[in-house]
């Protein structure tokens, strides 16, 4: 499965700004993608993706979180050696970009 791993990522957004952690996991053949934000209390939730497609080096996904039932998150991942760059939608939350975050583990 593409982009496997820990990664680690400065955001700049208008609900949050600093370092966020985000893993990429596989969930019995489904791909899952958990998050924290550090120095920040709030829980994110786990996000599962689905409809995936994946060409050559990019993710392309729809996924739901709980918190906004019947509303798809967008998810657009392209990984680059230890890389990654993208975005993810997230209804009433906006575009989080993801630039240059870097492989972890």
């Amino acid at each position: 499965m593409l982009g496997l791993g820990k990664y680690k990522v400065n955001i700049d957004h208008m609900f949050y700004t600093g370092v966020a952690v985000f893993e990429i996991k596989n969930d019995d053949g489904n791909y899952e993608i958990d998050i924290e934000l550090e120095n920040n209390d709030f829980e994110m939730p786990d996000i599962e993706l689905k409809d995936v497609i994946v060409e050559v080096d990019t993710i392309i996904a729809k996924a739901e979180i709980d918190e906004f039932p019947g509303k798809a998150v967008d998810v657009s991942l392209t990984f680059t050696d230890d890389k990654c760059n993208g975005f993810l939608k997230i209804p009433f939350v906006g575009k989080i970009k993801i630039k240059d975050a870097v492989k972890i583990g």
